[in-house]
Formats: C-alpha cells, sequence, structure tokens
C-alpha cells in the first residue's frame, strides 16, 4: 500500500536535492550517519514500497561501495597504519576508514534520490511544473529522468515473466544466471531505444516544439504556502552552505 500522500511533488523533490547539498556541504560521518539513520530509513519504511525500493539501492549502491572499498581500501597513498601488506597494494587504517566514510555518503545520497524517484506522483509534478509555466522541455527531460527507474522495473518484470513463459529457467550456477541475465537485459534496452524513438515522433507530432503555452488537465495540487516553503528551504540551505564553507567548517 502506497503511503497518503502530503506535500505536492515539487517539494519532496526540491527536499531531497537540499538534503543531498546539506550532506555534501556538512561533509562529516556523523551528519551523513543521522540523515541516514533518521531521515532515509524512516523514509524507505513509510513508502510501500520497502522491498523495491531497497533492492534498487542495493543494486545501485552496492557496486559503489564495493569499488570503494577496493580502490581507498588497497590503494591509499596517506595510509600510515598498515594493517595488511600485499606488496603492489597495502590494507591501511585511514584507508578503510575513508572507505567507510565515502560509503556512507553514497549510502545516503543513493537513498535518498532512489526514495524519492520512486515514490514521486510523475503526473502530479508534470502538472505542477506546468501550471508553473516552466520550460516544457525541461519538463519533459525531469519527468522522464525521474519516472525512468519505475519504468524500467515494470518493463524488466513484464519480460521475465514473458522469457518464462517461453520456458526460461534460471540455474543455480553463475554461467546460468549470467545467460537468464541476457535474455532479460537484451530486450529490454532494445525496447527502451524503440519507446524512445515512438515518444520523439509522438510528441514532434503533438506540437511539442511550439511556442504556445501549454493546458495541464490535471487541477494543480501546489499551494502558495509549500511554494513559499520551497523558496525559504533554498535560501536556508544557501545561507547554512555559504555560513559554514566561509567559517571553514571542515574536517
Amino acid at each position: 500500500m502506497l503511503r497518503r500522500r502530503i506535500y505536492n511533488p515539487l517539494t519532496e523533490l526540491l527536499a531531497a536535492a537540499l538534503l543531498v547539498v546539506l550532506v555534501l556541504v556538512v561533509n562529516r560521518w556523523e551528519f551523513s550517519f543521522a540523515v541516514l539513520v533518521l531521515v532515509v530509513l524512516p523514509a524507505v519504511l513509510l513508502s510501500g514500497r520497502i522491498r523495491q525500493i531497497s533492492l534498487a539501492i542495493l543494486l545501485v549502491a552496492g557496486p559503489l561501495l564495493l569499488s570503494s572499498l577496493l580502490l581507498h581500501g588497497l590503494f591509499y597513498p596517506e595510509g600510515r597504519v598498515i594493517l595488511l601488506d600485499f606488496g603492489v597494494a597495502r590494507v591501511t587504517q585511514e584507508g578503510l576508514s575513508f572507505a567507510a566514510v565515502m560509503g556512507l555518503r553514497m549510502g545516503v545520497f543513493t537513498g535518498v534520490l532512489l526514495t524519492v524517484a520512486m515514490t514521486l506522483d510523475i503526473p502530479d509534478l508534470l502538472a505542477t511544473m506546468t501550471h508553473r509555466r516552466w520550460n516544457r522541455k525541461l519538463v519533459f527531460i525531469l519527468g522522464s529522468a525521474v519516472g525512468i527507474l519505475p519504468h524500467v522495473a515494470l518493463r524488466a518484470r513484464q519480460i521475465t515473466r514473458a522469457q518464462q513463459a517461453r520456458g526460461l529457467v534460471v540455474g543455480r550456477g553463475p554461467i546460468s544466471r549470467f545467460r537468464a541475465l541476457l535474455t532479460v537485459t537484451t530486450p529490454l534496452v532494445i525496447g527502451l531505444l524503440v519507446d524512445a524513438s515512438e515518444r520523439n515522433h509522438m510528441l514532434q507530432a503533438r506540437g511539442f516544439s511550439s511556442s504556445v503555452p501549454r493546458t495541464s488537465y490535471l487541477p494543480d495540487t501546489d499551494t502558495p504556502r509549500q511554494r513559499w516553503a520551497r523558496r525559504g528551504m533554498a535560501v536556508a540551505v544557501g545561507a547554512f552552505s555559504l555560513l559554514w564553507l566561509g567559517a571553514g567548517v571542515l574536517p
């Protein structure tokens, strides 16, 4: 069951972006950990899509965490406390600490952005931006970027079920799993490219490039209070970032 919507999608998207900016500016593991525990975890639990979002975070953040561990854990030039020495590579305490901090930040980034992207009401978001008279190309790009993950996940499930109906059997071995992955990935990528081409022709046929103001058939769910709140959040985060960086409060 999806969560009950309280805020406009534009407000949620801006809040997620500003939270990422704060994590980058503060650059302390304590703050990143607090955001992960107090913001990301409750957002995932209340999203109504715990399994889908958790799997997406694992698939995106997992390779990033592994690469950070291998890169900084084995090849950290500033490392002094050597835990293991492999000749060419050295496992140092400083390298592992840096890799852990970077992994925590990447986990926060992926958790915040994927949770918002996979729970946003895309039609409501596009309608809000249309009512605000945003540039139509920018609206289309943002809507496509935010909505690509649910679309890809749905298409992948459909292709997997179709392949299983044709006799696809996934074994336990790595070769069998890789072969099954190819049978799903190949039509998925081709289908996405075909959809993009067809969508381009449809948009051009419907006068997407014209300069006439667009009309949205969905009501505007945005409110003046939320618009002022967005401006206030942006100003507050900008002022805090300038004061934090200007004061030299850096680790």
